[in-house]
């Protein structure tokens, strides 16, 4: 149920860049070019992805960014526009960290009330710097996987909100420094091609 605090905040649309928040849920291209240790940064475009329903509904669309390594992501920023549909508002599109441990989760959008609006985070946020477990380690697999579904549901199984042209996350990530097997590993590959 929508609740007058969500009412509040609908005076502020007009401020498109107002307090877009981060919150968990407790209950590609491949980077190799920068140094280990070194901070890079992939912007990942969105446009077209389409929010549908609650976190972990059949119908909601997923994409998998391949960054190439477990790296740890420290920071995330945004530069969105986003459609809702309907009755569904602009604040109710969330996109979920599907790699972090403690479900963060972004919500861009910050008009509670259906339409088009333009979102930017103004670069990159610092996860630790709002709270020292946000930052993450995408999987062993490399991909960091995002979910793109609907705080509130007005409708399953239909489309609420679309990420129009030109939206894009900005993902920030360490790469880590090789570790002291796989450099071992790599060793013995050389010393064994010597020695035909």
């Amino acid at each position: 149920m929508k609740t007058m605090a969500f009412a509040a905040v609908a005076g502020f649309a007009g401020l498109a860049t107002a307090s877009p928040f981060f919150s968990t849920a407790q209950t590609g291209t491949e980077i190799y070019s920068a140094p280990a240790g070194a901070v890079a940064t992939i912007t990942v475009d969105i446009s077209g992805i389409n929010s549908w329903d609650l976190a972990g509904s059949s119908f909601n669309e997923t994409l998998s960014v391949s960054l190439g390594g477990d790296y740890l992501v420290t920071g995330i920023g945004w530069n969105v526009t986003i459609q809702a549909l309907g009755a569904s508002w602009r604040s109710e599109a969330t996109i979920g960290f599907l790699d972090s441990p403690i479900g963060l989760q972004l919500t861009p959008g910050t008009d509670s009330s259906p339409g088009t609006g333009t979102y930017t985070s103004g670069g990159i946020v610092d996860l630790a710097s709002i709270d020292p477990t946000f930052p993450f380690t995408v999987g062993a697999d490399g991909n960091l996987d995002l979910e793109f579904f609907e705080s509130f549901d007005d409708v399953s199984g239909a489309i609420d909100a679309t990420y129009l042209a030109g939206s894009s996350l900005q993902i920030q990530y360490v790469v880590p420094a090789p570790g002291a097997l796989a450099m071992l590993g790599l060793g013995g590959l050389v010393a064994g091609r010597r020695r035909r």
